[in-house]
């Protein structure tokens, strides 16, 4: 018998999805993520996931995790409501439903995230996971799939870019093929009414708006570039003759990637993209050679490390070549004259996913000594921002007094000044 009849003959009131909802069930990905505007109807799309995933798995544990107590039980209620006919037993006070099947599940908050170690979870949904503890995922939930190989949706509207932006973007990333990420505005639930929108368009700070009804994750003070969808545009291009192309490439090293990016010289356009890892030298070499002879490219490389010896090999392959030592003090440099060709608009590449992640991703700190420390997250990559970068430094340098660096020195003094 199949589960759908199961479900019929337990008259489970199942929902007719909308076609964002439908998106999402649609999916095979282990790790879902979801970025929603309010009212796209979350709860109701992973309520269904749940149950479902509960029923079709009889003696497995599914977990509802959300930020609050209260929120957790607002999903109880919502799934109590709707699927009591195929409930077997219930209980308010340990927020726990053992369903008809024999699956089970148990809500729970991470007002105490400890609290939820050392369980095996086979389905999970985290409901507003940009409200969630960074620590709470990584230290808890993300251990509880480990040892059944469960799969999870993380929903949320965003706020800033926190560690669920951060899983977002990886949905975005090739690289991790378990994982799959959307963005689902307001408008893309057809039973809110245009007009609504609207009205929320006109009254709402703009920036209010793209959040909570465009799901957009908004720049903050956590980034370091700014302005960066201003600067996409157009499309990679061939080779024009009379153009003169400038090259960036990081190289791999061990887990990382190696990326070549081509520019434009006069206009500052990423005209070439190229990204790759587990690679041998012999064949990036290859790869590096036929690219910059392609475009007649001027190769800026990172020489550190392991980039030091094939500085010399790149060179003997007739590439015209140099080499960039990446200090403390040299990547500063490079990444604060990137910010600013950013910030104003100087240089543009096309709609890339993973290029773009990287650079939303990419943060700073200041350290006790008060010096300024950039980097990509924990477990992120950064190698398309280097090779950006090496790309762009070519196409006109202009050291320090930008306006990024005006930013951070008041950033700094609001510190000091404990504002």
């Amino acid at each position: 018998m199949s589960t759908q009849t199961q479900m019929r003959q337990a008259k489970i009131k199942l929902y007719t999805p909308h076609s964002g909802q439908r998106v999402m069930h649609r999916s095979m990905a282990r790790f879902r993520v979801a970025t929603c505007g309010r009212r796209w109807g979350k709860t109701y799309a992973c309520a269904n996931e749940i149950v479902k995933a509960a029923w079709e798995n009889p003696g497995t544990l599914t977990w509802w995790v959300a930020p609050t107590y209260r929120q957790t039980m607002t999903a109880y209620r919502l799934i109590t409501r709707n699927f009591r006919n195929a409930i077997a037993k219930d209980s308010k006070t340990e927020l726990r439903i053992e369903w008809k099947s024999g699956g089970v599940t148990e809500f729970r908050s991470t007002d105490n995230f400890d609290a939820l170690r050392g369980e095996g979870v086979s389905f999970l949904v985290i409901d507003e996971a940009a409200m969630v503890p960074r620590e709470a995922w990584e230290a808890a939930l993300r251990p509880t799939l480990s040892d059944t190989g469960g799969r999870c949706i993380i929903v949320s509207t965003p706020k800033g870019r926190n560690w669920f932006f951060g899983v977002w973007s990886r949905g975005q990333d090739p690289a991790f093929p378990e994982w799959e990420s959307f963005k689902f505005p307001t408008s893309a639930n057809p039973y809110i009414p245009p007009e609504e929108i609207e009205e929320a368009r006109a009254t709402l700070p703009s920036d209010v708006y793209r959040q909570e009804y465009e799901a957009e994750f908004l720049e903050d003070s956590a980034g370091v570039f700014r302005g960066i969808r201003d600067c996409v545009s157009g499309v990679l291009e061939g080779p024009q003759e009379g153009r003169r192309y400038v090259a960036g490439w990081d190289i791999a090293k061990h887990q990382d990637f190696s990326v070549i990016i081509v520019m434009d010289a006069e206009r500052g356009h990423v005209v070439a993209f190229d990204r790759f890892n587990q690679v041998d030298y012999a064949l990036q070499l290859n790869r590096v050679q036929n690219i910059c002879m392609m475009y007649r490219a001027r190769l800026l490389m990172d020489a550190t490390g392991v980039g030091d010896p094939l500085l010399e090999q790149v060179k003997r392959l007739g590439i015209q070549v140099e080499g960039y030592h990446l200090s403390a003090t040299s990547k500063q440099q490079l990444i604060e004259h990137l910010a600013v060709k950013i910030e104003r608009g100087e240089i543009t590449f096309p709609e890339i996913p993973v290029l773009i992640n990287e650079l939303q991703q990419f943060q700073y700190e200041v350290t006790r000594a008060g010096n300024i420390r950039y980097s990509a997250p924990e477990g992120f990559h950064d190698d398309c921002v280097i090779a950006l970068a090496l790309a762009t430094w070519q196409v006109g340098h202009r050291g320090h007094g930008s306006v990024w660096m005006e930013y951070l020195q008041s950033e700094l003094k609001k510190r000091e000044g404990g504002e």
